[in-house]
């Protein structure tokens, strides 16, 4: 009996979690809004490198593995922020 009000309440805690999840319909499957915020992130991230390489930026080598993942994150809370926040 306690078994069968314990799933009971972790089934109905999960559908009510389940249904917060942002998810995007592309082309007629349902897609995370976090990793479509990701990708846009990495390819923002990649074009201010490509930038950054023309303006010869080439002093900030010592910190080469702290900008692109800061980038990363900066454009991907952007990008969640400009098209999914409510």
């Amino acid at each position: 009996m306690i078994c069968y009000l314990l799933s009971a309440i972790c089934y109905s805690e999960g559908a009510r979690i389940a249904s917060l999840v942002p998810s995007l319909d592309v082309y007629g499957s349902y897609f995370p809004a976090w990793l479509i915020c990701l990708i846009v992130g990495v390819i923002l991230t990649v074009i201010a490198s490509q930038l950054g390489r023309l303006f010869d930026l080439g002093v900030l080598r010592k910190f080469s593995l702290l900008i692109p993942v800061s980038l990363i994150l900066i454009f991907s809370i952007t990008t969640w922020f400009l098209f999914f926040a409510s």
